[in-house]
């Protein structure tokens, strides 16, 4: 693209702005003679061509339906015969928050609660579209010069937003899921809640209040809340650790102000702040009544916001004077050196604590490993006990082999003569069930002789008594 080409009907002038997937230039429409920004999509750095123009497109159209001045206003999009597609958007004439942070350093109170009022404003409108943008950082926070000299917060980028509107018919919801699941990874690590770390698939509109309140930390001491060397280390900030407590960088900011950004900045999503509406009605009076009176949004869900602001006679904010960036170096504010070391030592000390439960951690899983290992060398060295069935089936064994030569060993029985029975002599049914049953076989283990029971017959002669032997008297 050169300058002096035209796009449909728009020649372009200069390029403004050249990103990580996209260029922007500032082009005039031939016919109007009205200047606007137009953006091409010329790399793909997300999945296929086809899914980074799906993305591009979801966010033409998600900016084009949130109704906010503080949105930057999508007003066409469309493709070239090379197949770039492309979308014409309002020029912007300013800087983002995040060169203002360069160039500045940490801002006023109200200067930075009203830039945030203004973000909360167009986040308001996307939410109850059910936009979630999931990507908000100073960078896509824009300070637009407007023609009276004042600025305004535009919000940029809704190109990983996230639509949760039911009313979606299913081919869109299909392609919704499609593209979220694609974009799971994607965000700043310093702005990302804690859940989009943890469980990018399944976030809500509350990680866009998380980021505005981490941006709003990051302009009032001039610091970001959750930072580190490496990625990995931010992340783990994030999710496990609290950033430097406000009043110990800055002590002129209000106690009610830091836990309101505390509130927001809470790792469970039940307890923070609801709604952004609910979030901009908490820092309202920290804001100037020059922005309370235009937040359409949040006062269409909570009301006028003007009525609840101590500071509704206070001199407007800086944030109406527009501040360009500039090159000369600027000199920090008192007790800059001072807020660098407070957060310098609270970083240290939560590596400390970090360093701390880790090894807690450790210690408590390598004596589990030990009283484990102890447990199985006692079982091991224990006899193995024997079963009961076991037992038994070595009893049935040796018992057969062993019970012969014991009954072999037992002398024969004697049998008793008995004298002969008479033939005339009958045996009653009564007499003969009163005979005795012949006792049981004796056992392996029995050696003394058993002697068969006598068998009498009524009326059978007696054995004659045998002679005593003369007794000497």
């Amino acid at each position: 693209m050169n300058v002096g080409d035209v796009v449909d009907k728009y020649r372009v002038e200069r390029v403004v702005g050249v990103g990580a997937m996209g260029l922007v230039v500032a082009a005039r429409h031939t016919t109007l003679d009205q200047v606007v920004a137009i953006k091409f999509l010329v790399e793909h750095g997300f999945g296929s061509k086809e899914e980074s123009i799906a993305r591009f497109l979801n966010e033409a159209r998600a900016a084009a339906r949130i109704d906010s001045d503080y949105v930057c206003r999508v007003s066409d999009v469309a493709m070239l015969a090379s197949g770039v597609p492309y979308m014409v958007m309002e020029y912007l004439d300013g800087n983002d928050l995040e060169e203002e942070l360069e160039a500045r350093g940490r801002l006023e109170i109200v200067e930075a609660v009203d830039y945030v009022l203004q973000a909360l404003d167009a986040i308001a409108a996307a939410h109850q579209l059910g936009i979630v943008h999931r990507d908000l950082k100073p960078a896509n926070l824009f300070l637009a010069r407007r023609p009276d000299g004042s600025r305004r917060v535009k919000v940029l980028d809704f190109g990983i937003s996230k639509t949760t509107n039911t009313s979606a018919t299913r081919s869109q919801r299909r392609q919704i899921k499609r593209l979220t699941k694609e974009t799971r990874s994607l965000g700043t690590p310093a702005y990302m809640a804690p859940e989009q770390v943890t469980d990018p698939m399944h976030v809500d509109h509350r990680v866009d209040i998380w980021a505005l309140g981490a941006i709003l930390y990051e302009l009032l001491t001039g610091r970001m809340a959750f930072a580190g060397d490496t990625v990995k280390e931010v992340l783990d900030r994030v999710v496990s650790e609290d950033p430097c407590p406000i009043q110990a960088l800055r002590p002129d900011v209000p106690h009610a102000l830091v836990a309101a950004i505390s509130r927001a900045l809470t790792r469970d999503r039940e307890q923070r702040w609801q709604s952004a509406a609910m979030f901009a009605r908490a820092l309202a009076p920290f804001g100037s009544i020059g922005v309370l009176g235009g937040l359409t949004n949040v006062t269409r869900e909570v009301g006028s916001l003007s009525s609840i602001s101590p500071l509704g006679v206070a001199t407007p904010a800086s944030s109406m004077v527009p501040v360009a960036p500039t090159d000369v170096e600027v000199t920090e504010p008192e007790g800059t050196d001072l807020s660098y070391y407070v957060a310098q030592d609270w970083a240290a000390l939560q590596k400390r604590k970090r360093r701390a439960s880790t090894a807690v951690l450790g210690m408590g899983a390598a004596f589990f490993l030990a009283a484990t290992a102890a447990l199985l060398a006692y079982r091991v060295a224990q006899p193995r006990p024997v079963a009961a069935r076991e037992v038994s089936a070595v009893a049935a064994v040796v018992a057969p082999s062993e019970q012969p030569a014991k009954t072999a060993s037992a002398p024969p029985p004697a049998v008793s003569a008995l004298p002969p029975a008479t033939p005339s002599v009958t045996v009653s049914a009564a007499t003969a069930s009163a005979v005795p049953e012949p006792a049981p076989p004796p056992t392996g283990k029995q050696k003394a002789y058993v002697q068969p029971a006598k068998k009498y017959v009524h009326g059978a002669p007696k054995r004659p008594a045998r002679p005593r032997a003369p007794t000497k008297r």
